[in-house]
């Protein structure tokens, strides 16, 4: 595989999401068929459709086995059937993020899924972009519930259980949380304008917690992704004006999985690393949000006491 780029990221919304907009699908690398991933255990949350269903197809082709969690078990169902084509195994677990409860015990299906052997790929996907306020199950904002809490309480309870002594952790964000400043769990918002900022707070929030997670967990392997502006369900449908946009600018689920394939399967690239599908490494102003250690740390104690209780 060709190095990909080091890329001087701006500190302007307008100038880091324009430049990477236009131009994807040829911009977009495509992830090498190799190494071989036979005998690993690959766990991809939001792999019913989307994003994360390429990422399963593309890993399961490589020759990992897979363990789903699925709020869906119908549609997880006809998703398992079509995986085994080419997967070794595929497993479903049921868990819906937007409930701690069934992360917990989905946590423990996993491990028995897994017979004893470790979780080597960890593939933090699924995420909501909501369109109204909502909350989760234990009452947190829905976009900070789904996008960061539970995948922090799935990867702790991995963790705990033993699951996942030295695995790589690809933690999906997007590039648009630079318009954030802060995540939170008790953010108040309405309509479909403050949905769009609960997105960029949370996905600022993944960027947070991979950082705290590559400092604080050393044995595992962090690359936090940006998989480009992609034309998925995420956020509703924007009316015909929106739709046009989707089909000009935006990239397919295919080539959106692409780099979160890059860093599952790829060797020598930097732990901790923000990689974005266009631009390649994202090397942070020291002003930009992503770089907040302080708040970074604050909210990996939120997390945890939250997922703790």
């Amino acid at each position: 595989m060709d190095a990909l780029p080091d890329y001087a990221a701006p500190r302007s919304a307008w100038r880091r999401m324009t430049a990477a907009s236009f131009g994807q699908a040829r911009r977009t690398p495509r992830c090498p068929e190799l190494p071989r991933l036979d005998g690993r255990i690959a766990v991809v949350t939001g792999a019913t459709g989307g994003i994360g269903l390429e990422i399963a197809r593309g890993l399961a082709r490589r020759g990992a086995s897979l363990i789903l969690p699925c709020r869906n078990p119908a549609k997880g169902k006809a998703v398992a059937e079509a995986l085994r084509t080419s997967a070794p195994s595929v497993d479903l677990v049921e868990m819906d993020l937007e409930n701690l409860e069934t992360v917990r015990t989905g946590a423990e299906a996993i491990a028995r899924a897994a017979a004893g052997r470790p979780v080597d790929l960890l593939i933090e996907n699924a995420g909501v972009w909501p369109d109204r306020y909502g909350q989760t199950k234990q009452g947190h904002e829905i976009a900070f519930g789904v996008n960061v809490l539970a995948h922090f309480a799935l990867r702790r309870a991995l963790s705990q259980s033993g699951a996942l002594p030295a695995a790589r952790v690809v933690v999906v964000t997007g590039d648009i949380y630079i318009l954030a400043t802060e995540c939170t769990p008790d953010h108040s918002y309405r309509g479909r304008v403050g949905g769009m900022m609960a997105y960029c707070r949370s996905k600022l929030g993944n960027l947070w917690i991979a950082s705290e997670l590559s400092r604080r967990s050393p044995e595992l392997e962090v690359r936090v992704v940006h998989p480009g502006v992609v034309a998925t369900n995420l956020g509703g449908r924007a009316g015909a004006v929106g739709d046009w946009l989707k089909r000009r600018v935006m990239i397919s689920p295919e080539l959106g999985a692409q780099m979160s394939l890059l860093c599952a399967t790829q060797p020598g690239l930097e732990n901790g690393g923000y990689w974005h599908n266009v631009h390649g490494r994202m090397r942070l102003a020291a002003d930009d949000p992503a770089r907040d250690t302080a708040a970074a740390a604050r909210l990996w104690d939120t997390c945890a006491a939250l997922a703790a209780a």
